[in-house]
């Protein structure tokens, strides 16, 4: 599930949230409660579970990195 990167307008908060894409709009600010938030483009990981049930990101992705695979 990838976890998307966001900055709240009202208390500028920056947190990151693991959720489904078809969740983003339901994402509130934990500090404030605000819905007023702006997504922090490429800033954000998706976490592969392997058999073992352990998640890992992939140190070796350069997704949203400059020139990145």
């Amino acid at each position: 599930m990838p976890t998307y990167v966001f900055t709240c307008e009202s208390c500028r908060h920056e947190f990151s949230v693991e959720t489904p894409w078809s969740k983003k709009s339901e994402v509130r600010c934990p500090k404030c409660e605000g819905a007023a938030l702006k997504e922090m483009f490429g800033r954000y990981t998706l976490s592969v579970v392997g058999a073992d049930g352990q998640s890992a990101a992939d140190p070796s992705c350069g997704c949203g990195s400059a020139g990145g695979g």
